[in-house]
């Protein structure tokens, strides 16, 4: 039990560095998502709210192909990141990274609000 020490009656081993070389880069792409989708959400919520300000709304600003790209750039850091750390090997890590993106891109078309203006007549 080399390097293992004792805290409060139990041995606790030294933790190994869990990640490969692109766990940055998987990080970077979960903070530039996850800021990127907050952005979103509030803008959206704020040309709503204010009349005149629908230029303001991302949605009519980059469509669905901007959401799709904030889904994806979010999925690619979560899917990347949780491989990485559960210690797969860089391969497999990048192959759920692109998963990742793909079931979030999936989830943005098919699990996202539709406009509540299009269903309205009157």
């Amino acid at each position: 039990m080399s390097g293992a020490e004792v805290y409060a009656g139990h041995i606790v081993q030294p933790c190994s560095q869990k990640g490969g070389p692109l766990t940055a880069i998987y990080a970077i792409c979960v903070v530039l998502g996850a800021v990127a989708a907050l952005i979103w959400i509030f803008l959206g919520l704020g040309s709503e709210a204010i009349p005149g300000k629908r230029s303001a709304d991302p949605e009519s600003r980059f469509g669905e192909r901007g959401r799709y790209a904030v889904a994806g750039v979010l999925g690619f850091g979560l899917g990347g990141m949780s491989a990485s750390f559960a210690g797969w090997v860089t391969l497999l890590a990048l192959m759920a990274a692109a998963g990742g993106a793909a079931l979030m891109v999936l989830a943005a078309r098919y699990l996202g609000v539709a406009d509540a203006d299009a269903g309205e007549t009157g």
